[in-house]
């Protein structure tokens, strides 16, 4: 076995300390060998301690204990259907294979032809080896790539409460691998080049993978660029004719979808005749205006006959439906795989919809059909790019899409939880707020036609990311998702509505979080402001408004202002709440932490109505979480 980096240092800086402690005492104390040799093994055993474990959290024998989960967890599963691509593989194994391989691998090509099992049998062949560290981050979207990177920065100790998402990223940028081989991280799906350059790590010792459909992919590396099928060796491998390889646009991830089409569903007419009597239906199906084939430049040529043919084989159109089931389970399952995070979603989640044992056997069923897919971890299902716009397109054709985001805004809301818990499950909320994320965009397409109670509802869980962003001291994004959460509950409802008070408030606590804590204070005046004309001096809401102002007057160092507001909040939560009160007791802490602050000249006036809580005061503030 190779021995590591850290191992060996340890082991090196332990001998010399040995020898340099049995030289000087041997000198120093005139003693004999066998005391000599007593303190200098004693002093060693005093370093050698804390230095083993520093060595076993870094990498013993090539395995570090504290990410060797990580290198498995994302990395999708061998799909049902395999298809082999052994020239590309080979073209990518000897792109990292020499002596000064390049830092970044970009495999791209048009949707469909392969490009993630590529990237995940490059890095699954990693695992077998025993390779360090092996990542894989879904870099769909902004929101999921740093979901992904945080949890990665999580595993290896990069990640600190208050600093914020960019800092924990630049670190696992920089982070120098450890061990005698290389370590590899993958980057699934990039659709924005420029956001995701940023990201790429730039110390020596690591592959970067990425994969890509955007034409400009290649300026990040050394790029391997994916073509369909040869007619002749997708017949090879798919045992289907060639003329289905040509009317599906010899694309892998299609082929493989009717090879499994044609293996679960035997039928008597041929598979071709099916999917041109499929292709016939298909504008209809994904909603095309009349006489026009719209979809043609949305989808590759055969690839959306070929997942409905599937869908419907499945049962997922609406005359399957079962007895107590205002939707087949099979298309509520794919409904919220199409309308959540395009990483997947974890089968917690998932057993929400119905009874465990059915949603096993539905996502079985999809896996063996090549419509849904797992990741090495078993407890998370994705689908493909295509099936993803292929279901959300029928869905929004056939009506079905509201009450999809309606049960997708409801199972997001019942996984949610309190500000206490924001840093402990930071893991779960960066995935929550993917999926809120994702939620919303998908929402906006129907926006019109969602229920009213919906549209609250998804507003709600864009209030608690921005909450749950900034209580984990993500202030940048925070503010980003309260901004424009703040615009789109004013164009629903109008300036005075709850919903935008509520996220005015969050903007402003966001503002705080982000370093910008001056800017929120004109917002929280407004909202001040308009919360005691509209709610009154005694609604809660009011009161959080008044301690929203304190706070951020503090956080911009306004301390002389601070204190007088943070006075008035006091005296306005005892007289409403009572002095006993939780959240007045917050308000008393903050107000002893403002005069504790503030220039020893400067003397504070005696509280006002004398507090029966006996509250320490924390060093921080404690950012506001009600209202």
């Amino acid at each position: 076995m190779l021995i590591s980096v850290r191992w060996a240092t340890a082991t090196v800086v332990v001998a010399l300390v040995f020898t340099l402690v049995w030289m000087v005492s041997e000198v120093a104390y005139d003693l004999g060998n066998a005391t000599a040799l007593e303190i200098a093994a004693v002093a060693a055993a005093a370093v050698g301690l804390p230095l083993s474990w520093w060595s076993f959290r870094g990498q013993l024998l090539d395995e570090p204990a504290e990410v060797t989960w990580v290198t498995w967890r994302r990395v999708p599963a061998a799909p049902a259907q395999v298809l082999s691509r052994a020239a590309d593989q080979a073209k990518l194994e000897s792109a990292f294979s020499g002596k000064k391989p390049p830092r970044v691998v970009v495999i791209s090509g048009a949707s469909g032809t392969g490009k993630t099992e590529l990237a995940a049998s490059f890095a699954r062949a990693r695992l077998a080896e025993r390779w360090p560290l092996v990542a894989w981050v879904n870099a769909g979207t902004n929101e999921e790539m740093l979901a992904g990177l945080l949890e990665f920065a999580d595993a290896l100790s990069l990640r600190v409460a208050e600093e914020g998402s960019a800092r924990a990223c630049e670190r696992l940028r920089q982070h120098q691998p450890t061990g005698t081989q290389p370590s590899v991280i993958v980057f699934d799906g990039v659709v924005d080049v420029d956001a995701v350059r940023p990201f790429l790590p730039d110390a020596d010792g690591w592959r970067v993978l990425v994969t890509s459909s955007a034409p400009n992919a290649g300026q990040l590396g050394t790029e391997i660029a994916l073509e369909p099928f040869a007619l002749a060796e997708a017949s090879k491998q798919t045992q289907l004719p060639e003329e289905v390889g040509q009317a599906l646009g010899r694309l892998p991830a299609a082929l493989a979808l009717a090879s499994a089409t044609v293996r679960e569903h035997r039928s008597n007419q041929p598979y071709l005749t099916r999917l041109r009597e499929a292709k016939l239906n298909v504008a209809r199906m994904l909603g095309d205006r009349p006489g026009n084939d719209e979809h043609a430049q949305r989808y590759p040529s055969g690839a959306a006959g070929a997942i409905l043919l599937a869908m419907t084989d499945l049962g997922f159109e609406a005359d399957g439906l079962e007895a107590g089931d205002s939707e087949p389970l099979v298309r509520r399952v794919l409904g919220l795989l199409a309308v959540l995070s395009p990483g997947g979603m974890s089968h917690a989640l998932l057993y929400e919809v119905d009874e465990p044992a059915r949603v096993d056997e539905v996502l079985e069923r999809l896996n063996r059909c090549s419509l849904a897919f797992s990741r090495m971890d078993g407890d998370s299902v994705f689908l493909h790019e295509l099936t993803r716009r292929v279901v959300a397109d029928r869905l929004c054709a056939s009506s079905a899409l509201p009450s999809i985001i309606a049960e997708a805004a409801g199972l997001l809301r019942r996984a949610t939880f309190g500000d206490d818990q924001a840093w402990d499950r930071r893991g779960e909320g960066d995935l929550l707020v993917a999926h809120i994320a994702a939620l919303s965009t998908s929402a906006g397409s129907v926006l019109t036609s969602l229920p009213i109670e919906t549209t609250e509802q998804i507003l709600g869980l864009r209030h608690w990311a921005t909450r749950q962003l900034s209580a984990v001291g993500d202030g940048a994004r925070a503010v980003d998702m309260a901004d424009i959460s703040r615009s789109t509950c004013e164009k629903l409802f109008g300036a005075q509505h709850p919903d935008t008070l509520v996220a005015s408030d969050n903007l402003v606590i966001a503002y705080a979080t982000a370093g910008r804590a001056a800017d929120g204070i004109p917002l929280a005046e407004e909202t001040l402001a308009i919360r005691e004309r509209v709610l009154g001096a005694d609604h809660p809401d009011t009161l959080a408004s008044r301690y929203s102002l304190a706070y951020v007057h503090e956080y911009a160092g306004r301390l002389d202002e601070a204190e007088p507001l943070y006075d008035n909040a006091y005296i306005e939560y005892a007289r409403v709440l009572g002095a006993n009160h939780p959240q007045t007791a917050t308000v008393h802490t903050a107000l002893n932490r403002v005069r504790r602050l503030r220039p020893p000249q400067v003397k504070a006036m005696p509280l006002n109505r004398g507090s029966q809580v006996q509250v320490e005061p924390s060093d921080h503030p404690s950012a506001p979480s009600w209202g």
